[in-house]
């Protein structure tokens, strides 16, 4: 997908300034000094710059309906390779849209159309998205004709070029989806008006009151629950199968629905796909055809139990085998699945390009034995366990650098290469030695993921059922890392920010009390000061660290890192007015 420009800094800087201020202060001082008429048409000047150069515009409803504004967007915005519209209704959605986007069939620039609706209960019916949908393919048709058209100088070079035509993405963004068991977004109708859009290299679909979830160049990302049926509506995509190269499919399948059985088999006729992902179902068939995606590159199966079912589902054999013929895969991510016994994982051993390997909830440790033949993998998330009557693999994974430990306890001394370790539970104190001893490239810890950080930290990253000499004595074993310089943490109390100081080499640290800790801002501040390496410090307080947090309080902490370059402290609501005002 393209890349958006920055914004010139210029541009940035006047949007900052309201008329109000201009009309009172600087254009009396231009008038003053006779200066208005060079100033009104410097501005000219930097407006036709600033658009000429303009790679993102934004059209709100109101917008849609300027019939004498839209169609000379394209004249002034020649640069435009993004395009967002946010219809406000259901009109807006069947016809104002439409309208529009036939008026804008001379942004020969553009790559991406974004429509983006926020209230999709009450506008995004199948209908309305169907003729939004066919506006879409009318502007796609224009814009491929005139971008497949270069000049006759380069007519040679980009012959083959001008026959597929350049890639497009599309980006659909339902919010507040309540009509769940209508499945608007899911309608045939819906898929089949997609899947005639012609020569579409992108598609983003996503129903969720937050948004997209994901950059990817072509996603499908549904956050609601979704009939198993409806994998079957893919096959309304086959005209795409030799532009579309990527698609994420990523809502949440409805497990209750027993009744329907997912089918997978059209997804095996999109054979020009480089990145997949897919919701799976518990009773599923066809899955196994996409081993007709031999140029798959990403693979995504991600499954949601039903509430008071199994939590995660089996793959069977011949999904195992199709998955061991998709050779040219670097990235791939199986959450919440499970293999029938150690055996089952044997299939890794054909994916020799692998890089990044996503397992959830836990591996065994024989695994290690297979992946250790990886050579291109880094990055492994996944948690672990111990097969019992099994003895303790010997086998290490050189070449993985970074590994995120989902739960379990982690093998470390298989991956003696790792530069970055990321934890997702509370740990035992005796990993930490661990980690020092097995991992000595080591130079950045991070345990504040998923149980931690932001506003939802509950608890530390130790275990609070160790000793607090256990907790500081695994915190301490970090000094012994020569190349530690980055570490995020999640403190219990103050012996523990005692215990961090201590690791002197650590220049980047993000700090955590959690919600609660027995930490106090004095005991932070001590802790602070001693941490005579810190280049980058963030302090993130809770909410219940104090019952009012005073500016003193503040002047305590600010005074301990004074000799840090760089500082930011996050607080809750509540003691936001506390800090209004003090100044470094």
């Amino acid at each position: 997908m393209e890349q958006e420009a920055p914004v010139p800094p210029l541009l940035l800087a006047a949007q900052q300034l309201g008329v109000g201020w201009w009309a009172h202060y600087v254009l009396p001082l231009l008038v003053g000094h006779k200066s208005a008429a060079a100033a009104t048409l410097s501005c000219k000047q930097l407006r036709k710059l600033c658009q000429g150069g303009q790679q993102a515009l934004q059209l709100d409803g109101s917008a849609l309906q300027e019939t004498a504004a839209v169609p000379r967007i394209p004249a002034h915005f020649p640069a435009c390779r993004k395009l967002t519209v946010v219809p406000r209704s259901s009109d807006d959605l069947a016809f104002h849209l439409p309208d529009a986007l036939d008026a804008l069939t001379g942004m020969t620039s553009l790559f991406t159309l974004t429509v983006d609706v926020l209230d999709a209960a009450g506008t995004a019916d199948p209908c309305a998205m169907v003729l939004s949908l066919q506006g879409a393919r009318r502007l796609l048709a224009a814009a491929q004709l005139a971008q497949a058209a270069p000049p006759a100088a380069a007519a040679a070079a980009a012959v083959s070029k001008a026959v597929m035509g350049p890639p497009f993405a599309l980006q659909l963004t339902l919010h507040k989806p309540t009509d769940i068991e209508g499945q608007r977004h899911a309608h045939p109708q819906v898929w089949q008006a997609i899947g005639q859009l012609p020569g579409l290299d992108s598609l983003q679909i996503s129903v969720a009151s937050t948004g997209v979830r994901s950059s990817a160049a072509h996603l499908l990302s549904v956050d609601v629950l979704m009939p198993p049926s409806s994998m079957a509506h893919v096959s309304a995509l086959a005209n795409l199968a030799s532009t579309l190269h990527t698609l994420l499919v990523e809502p949440s399948l409805d497990q209750q629905q027993n009744s329907q059985t997912a089918d997978y088999s059209a997804f095996g006729s999109l054979s020009r796909l480089t990145c997949l992902g897919l919701p799976l179902a518990a009773e599923r068939q066809g899955l196994s055809s996409v081993r007709s995606c031999c140029q798959l590159q990403e693979l995504s199966l991600l499954f949601h139990g039903a509430a008071g079912a199994a939590q995660h589902v089996t793959l069977q054999p011949s999904e195992l085998d199709a998955f061991s013929q998709l050779t040219q895969l670097t990235r791939l991510s199986l959450n919440s699945t499970a293999c029938e016994g150690s055996a089952g994982w044997s299939f890794l051993s054909s994916l020799w390009q692998l890089r990044e390997l996503v397992v959830g909830p836990r591996l065994p440790y024989t695994v290690v034995a297979t992946l250790e033949h990886l050579t291109c993998l880094t990055a492994l998330t996944c948690g672990w366990e111990q097969e019992e009557g099994l003895p303790q693999t010997t086998s290490r994974c050189a070449a993985v650098r970074e590994l995120a430990a989902l739960e379990g306890a982690t093998p470390l001394w298989a991956f003696p290469g790792l530069t970055t370790l990321i934890q997702c539970v509370p740990w035992d104190p005796a990993v930490l030695p661990s980690a020092a001893e097995f991992c000595t490239q080591l130079n950045s810890l991070q345990m504040l993921l998923e149980f931690g950080g932001s506003d939802v930290c509950q608890v530390g990253s130790l275990r609070d059922s160790a000793p607090a000499a256990e907790r500081m004595a695994g915190v301490g074993s970090l000094a012994a890392l020569q190349h530690f310089t980055h570490l995020d943490f999640a403190v219990d109390d103050n012996a523990e920010v005692c215990a961090v100081s201590e690791v002197q080499r650590v220049k980047l640290l993000f700090l955590v009390v959690p919600v609660g800790s027995s930490c106090t801002l004095q005991g932070s501040a001590v802790g602070l000061v001693a941490m005579k390496q810190q280049q980058d410090l963030s302090l993130e307080l809770p909410d219940s660290i104090s019952s009012s947090l005073q500016e003193a309080d503040v002047q305590l902490l600010l005074s301990a890192v004074r000799h840090v370059q760089c500082v930011c402290f996050r607080v809750q609501g509540p003691h936001v007015q506390a800090v209004h005002g003090v100044v470094l």
